[in-house]
């Protein structure tokens, strides 16, 4: 039985390989922060560090109440609109 050279498993080996490397040398290009630093080329990008402080989470009308929460006395769980679920000081009255 003959082999088609054409499909043999050396060839498709080979194209694989360059294929590879073609891909790595694509992406050693990149101009972006992310890339380059995920793949090992360049430095990615570098953040600045300031100082503040996070805004207060409130509950607000709409948002749907799933519970108390189990880490933190006083705080409940709830979802917005998007399914976004975070954590705020409970209603008023409140008791699970």
């Amino acid at each position: 039985m003959m082999v088609d050279p054409r499909t043999s498993p050396a060839r498709n080996t080979r194209r694989l390989a360059w294929a590879c490397v073609l891909s790595v040398l694509a992406l050693s290009g990149c101009q972006s922060d992310l890339a380059p630093a995920v793949f090992g080329f360049g430095s990615g990008g570098v953040s600045t560090y300031a100082p503040g402080t996070l805004p207060v989470v409130e509950a607000h009308p709409g948002d749907r109440l799933i519970g108390r929460s189990g880490t933190e006395r006083g705080r409940c769980i709830f979802e917005n609109a998007a399914g976004n679920r975070f954590r705020a000081d409970c209603p008023d009255g409140f008791s699970l």
